[in-house]
């Protein structure tokens, strides 16, 4: 299992590089970035490319994220088994710098940034509760691929390793054999139906 771990890690990493989140107004996409875009301050706004051009949209807590699962990957290629606890604690560090990363984009946060800069009308907080932010697949797969990352990584360090892959073989085989069961059923019954199509009418 330890070999594997490397393939969640890197899926992790490259989830980064797809869509992470939309900003929608009424059904109308605002805005849209990547994890990398969140990480480094490059958003796509209403189909053009916007940057600002100093280092005060650089969201820190998503670059240390990445960071968090360079060095992971990095662990696993350069060091064994022994830098297992080390490879748990860069997933689950990764996770919680991506949570933490990614609040400032949550409708509340906008809301109340809004208001502390002085946005208070009626219809500016009318306008503000009509944005919709939605995660996209790449936030999700970078979640996903870290906790499966982290629990394999556990694994190793608490020697349920080898448990953990005869349970998994057993499941596999007993889907396989339900798989080929649930095929050879379905190949008698277009059988049979095959044949009664081919008895000639009784007269």
């Amino acid at each position: 299992m330890w070999k594997w771990i490397r393939i969640p890690k890197g899926i992790a990493l490259l989830a980064f590089l797809l869509p992470w989140m939309t900003i929608s107004c009424s059904n109308q996409k605002l805005a849209e970035a990547s994890g990398f875009g969140l990480a480094f301050g490059r958003v796509t706004a209403m189909g053009q490319a916007s940057q600002a051009g100093d280092g005060a949209t650089l969201n820190y807590w998503l670059i240390l994220a990445l960071l968090a699962i360079v060095g992971g990957l990095g662990l696993l290629f350069i060091k064994g088994r022994e830098a297992a606890k080390l490879v748990l604690g860069t997933s689950v560090a990764a996770l919680v710098l991506i949570f933490v990363g990614t609040y400032r984009y949550s409708k509340d946060s906008i809301m109340a940034e809004a208001a502390k800069n002085g946005s208070n009308g009626n219809m500016d907080q009318a306008a503000l509760s009509m944005i919709q932010v939605n995660w996209e697949i790449g936030y999700w797969l970078a979640l996903i691929a870290l906790i499966a990352a982290a629990v394999m990584a556990w694994l190793v360090t608490s020697g349920k390793e080898a448990e953990a892959e005869a349970k998994m073989r057993s499941l596999a085989a007993d889907a396989s054999d339900a798989a080929k069961g649930a095929a050879a059923k379905a190949s008698d019954a277009i059988d049979a139906k095959d044949k009664k199509d081919d008895e000639p009418p009784k007269g």
